[in-house]
């Protein structure tokens, strides 16, 4: 019952994240976020990895973002929401930093993957606006959970593992929602 309940609980967090979204709104914003990228590059080449690169960046914030998540239910505590922003700030930070130094590395993966995947342009564009929209949606949601700890504290009584399996499950469901009824390229 406990997990059931916090489900819907997240169910109903989920669907007011993205109940007033305007897909006007985020398919203008993702078109200006990858024309200003695509037009700072030399080549598309570059402007591949780019976007490339904004996704390693999320991934590796989802991983971040998965174990404050977890620390929290496990614990059976939500951070004040000042306390977790500057917790995701400092990941943020760490993250970049570590990406920054694997660019090289990453670069060379990409450039073996464009090629032995046959990516195309408009499904790199694709994957960058649905990890970049999961990463929002993840760090909205997790701010709403902090800045309503007393309605948040159902998820406490649920198991954590299944309660974040539960979560990328939605997170997953809307964000595929969203990007599919953009028109990126």
């Amino acid at each position: 019952m406990a997990q059931e309940a916090a489900n819907k609980f997240i169910e109903n967090v989920c669907n007011h994240l993205v109940r007033n979204m305007n897909i006007t709104k985020v398919e203008e914003h993702f078109k200006e976020t990858i024309t200003m990228q695509r037009q700072s590059a030399a080549t598309s080449m570059d402007f591949w990895d780019m976007l490339m690169i904004n996704m390693l960046y999320f991934t590796e914030n989802e991983q971040a973002w998965e174990q404050e998540f977890l620390n929290m239910l496990q614990a059976k505590e939500w951070l004040k929401p000042s306390a977790l922003e500057e917790e995701l700030l400092m990941h943020q930070m760490r993250i970049r930093q570590q990406v920054a130094e694997q660019l090289d590395a990453a670069k060379n993966l990409f450039h073996k993957q464009y090629e032995t995947e046959g990516m195309t342009e408009e499904a790199i564009i694709y994957d960058y606006a649905y990890s970049s929209a999961g990463h929002s949606m993840r760090m909205d949601l997790l701010t709403v959970l902090v800045s309503t700890p007393e309605q948040s504290k159902i998820l406490f009584d649920a198991d954590p593992q299944e309660t974040i399996r539960i979560v990328n499950g939605y997170i997953a469901y809307h964000t595929d929602g969203l990007i599919n009824k953009t028109k990126l390229h």
